[in-house]
């Protein structure tokens, strides 16, 4: 079973050097809990890791940080490769497990991010026996 075109999850971009408040606005705005970092290379988004709104609660809310200050790049996960249409769920599930990330950016045949698929989603597909474009949670 590949990842397939369509990710389960859609997501915004944010970049790196953004504030933390910034990230949470867009979150807001967009209703989006895991955004992808990116950073720009070659006039190109990059996708570098993902920042997720309960590592801005224990991270930087918890312990009283200013997150005007903190940048996204100072909190997000960082992951070893971004998933792409072609790669196998097990392959996927072994690269979520070894980065200790809980989700990965998905990129589409361009190399732009197309969305973020966790592990949940993963075995949802596993599960329910159906190609993950057409079991989209949300």
């Amino acid at each position: 079973m590949r990842i397939g075109i369509v990710p389960t999850r859609r997501t915004v971009c944010i970049d790196c050097d953004a504030s933390v408040a910034d990230a949470c606005r867009l979150m807001r705005h967009f209703q989006f809990g895991e955004p992808v970092a990116t950073e720009k290379r070659d006039a190109t988004d990059i996708p570098t890791g993902i920042i997720s709104a309960r590592d801005i609660v224990t991270r930087i809310v918890a312990v009283e940080l200013n997150p005007a200050v903190v940048t996204v790049g100072d909190i997000l996960w960082i992951c070893s490769r971004p998933a792409t249409p072609a790669d196998s769920v097990p392959e996927t599930i072994a690269r979520l497990s070894a980065s200790g990330c809980d989700a990965l950016p998905v990129l589409d045949i361009r190399g732009n991010v197309a969305g973020i698929l966790s592990l949940d989603d993963l075995l949802l597909a596993i599960a329910s026996g159906r190609p993950l474009a057409q079991s989209n949670a949300g």
